[in-house]
C-alpha cells in the first residue's frame, strides 16, 4: 500500500531520466498540468529533495513571488477559520511558531523554529514511499514532508499534500509536547510491527493526526492536520457526522485521500484523543 510520504496520496509520481534529472508526472485534471512554469518548478524543487542529506541544512526552494503571495492568501483565508474550528493546542503553538505571513518559509527555516521550541524536524522527500517509512522516521522526531505549494488557479485545493499543509497543518502540532509524544510513539510501534499492523497504523494515523476532532465546550475542533490546512473542508467540520474517537475502528475504516472526508472520528476532548492514541498503540507494543 503505498502513499505519499507527507500524507497519502498517489497522484503525483516520479520518474529518473537518463542524466538522473527527477521528473513530477501530473495527472491530466491536476490544476498544475498544462502550466509549464510550475511544471518545472516543481521538478527543481524534487530534485532538492532527492540530492539531499538527512541531517544537513535543506537548500531553499526556488519560490516565486506569485507562490509567496499565494501563502499569504491562503494564511488569511485560514486566520479566521482557524479561530473559530481549531483546537486550543494549535492557537498555542501556531502563535508561538511565528512563522512568516508574506512568504514561505524555507525547510531550514522551518526546523530551526521548531526544533527550537522542542519540536520535529522537517526532512524533504521527492516522491513515493511507504507508510513505514514515513511513520518511522516519526520515531526520530522526523516528518517527511514536500516543499512545493499548490497551483494558484485553485488556492483552497491540492490534491497531494504541499507545503501549506506541511507547515500549517502540521507544524504547530509538531511543537505541542503531548502530540510530539504522539507522534513519536506512532513511529516507535511502526518501527517494531509488520505489515498488517502498519496498514492499521497508516489509517489510525489518518483519522486522527490528519482528520481528527476533539470538543472544547461541546464544540468540535480540529487537531488534524488535513483539517487545519484545508480552507474548504475545516470550516465545515460540524456539518459532517461525528464518530466516537475509537481506535479499534479507526483502523479498520478506509479512507478517500482525494475527496473531503464524509465522516470524522470526535474525542470527547484533546486529553482524551491523547489518552486514548496512547493506550492503543501502547498496546501494540506489546
Amino acid at each position: 500500500m503505498d502513499h505519499r510520504v507527507s500524507d497519502y496520496d498517489d497522484q503525483a509520481r516520479l520518474n529518473l531520466d537518463e542524466s538522473r534529472k527527477i521528473i513530477v508526472e501530473l495527472d491530466q485534471d491536476h490544476p498544475g498540468f498544462r502550466d509549464a512554469v510550475y511544471r518545472e518548478r516543481r521538478n527543481q524543487i524534487a530534485q532538492i529533495a532527492y540530492e539531499h542529506q538527512p541531517g544537513k541544512p535543506v537548500p531553499d526552494a526556488p519560490y516565486t513571488p506569485e507562490e509567496n503571495e499565494l501563502w499569504s492568501t491562503i494564511l488569511d483565508v485560514l486566520k479566521p477559520i482557524h479561530e473559530k474550528c481549531a483546537c486550543r493546542e494549535y492557537l498555542e503553538y501556531w502563535d508561538k511558531i511565528n512563522f512568516p505571513k508574506v512568504r514561505i518559509p524555507q525547510m531550514k527555516e522551518v526546523t530551526t523554529r521548531l526544533t527550537s521550541l522542542g519540536g520535529f524536524r522537517f526532512e524533504p522527500v521527492p516522491g513515493l514511499v511507504l507508510p513505514k517509512i514515513f511513520l518511522t522516521e516519526l520515531k526520530r522526531d522526523v516528518m517527511l514532508v514536500t516543499q512545493y505549494i499548490r497551483h494558484y488557479s485553485q488556492p483552497a485545493f491540492t490534491p497531494e499534500p504541499d507545503v501549506v499543509h506541511e507547515i500549517v497543518g502540521h507544524g504547530a502540532m509538531l511543537v505541542e509536547p503531548n502530540f510530539v509524544a504522539v507522534n513519536r510513539l506512532f513511529g516507535k510501534v511502526a518501527d517494531s510491527v509488520d505489515k498488517t499492523v502498519i496498514e492499521k497504523l497508516i489509517r489510525l494515523y489518518w483519522w486522527s493526526i490528519e482528520f481528527g476532532l476533539v470538543k472544547e465546550n461541546n464544540k468540535p475542533k480540529a487537531i488534524g492536520a488535513g483539517l487545519l490546512s484545508s480552507i474548504g473542508e475545516l470550516g465545515s467540520i460540524a456539518e459532517h457526522p461525528h464518530r466516537p474517537f475509537d481506535p479499534e475502528v479507526m483502523v479498520q475504516t478506509d479512507f478517500d485521500p482525494t475527496t473531503t472526508q464524509p465522516f470524522y472520528f470526535c474525542a470527547e476532548s484533546s486529553e482524551v484523543a491523547i489518552s486514548t492514541l496512547v493506550e492503543y498503540l501502547t498496546g501494540c507494543l506489546k
